[in-house]
């Protein structure tokens, strides 16, 4: 892959979202990105491992997922790749999820720091993936009803 591309399998264990965190944090410092760019890369990349964990483990045809992010110009993506094809959730009803539940915000903190979230569903898993522009000094908070899917 080109310099400004990582992709790396991770099992699906909950150790391995700390894996991910230090590895999106050691790629965005290699390439340069901005502190709040780090920041929010790992957050999306740890809420969307820990999906893939939660949600793949067990059920998944292969014991892994796969992290791929990319920085192309000022878009940074952020995706994962479990190999489990279970339908993701209504986002719409992320709105819906009260501030103190214990479970289940995932997804609404991707949708409130990135700037756009897709997903796409095939026969082997499906690909969950988010962005962020790192040249901005703030993310725009896209409203979940206009999150395109896939």
């Amino acid at each position: 892959m080109q310099r400004n591309a990582l992709k790396q399998d991770f099992p699906l264990v909950e150790p391995s979202v700390g894996a991910v965190r230090h590895r999106v944090r050691s790629f965005c410092a290699a390439i340069g990105c901005p502190a709040h760019a780090v920041d929010a890369a790992r957050l999306i990349a740890s809420e969307l491992a820990t999906n893939a964990v939660r949600h793949a483990q067990g059920r998944a045809s292969r014991a892994e997922f796969t992290l791929i992010v990319t920085l192309d110009g000022g878009k940074l993506d952020i995706a994962v790749w479990d190999y489990y094809p279970s339908p993701c959730p209504s986002l719409s009803n992320l709105a819906d999820i009260p501030a103190e539940a214990q479970c289940g915000r995932g997804l609404a903190m991707v949708c409130a720091d990135a700037a756009g979230f897709t997903w796409t569903r095939t026969p082997v898993g499906k690909l969950v993936s988010a962005w962020i522009h790192v040249g901005e000094t703030t993310t725009r908070r896209p409203d979940p009803t206009q999150v395109h899917l896939f």
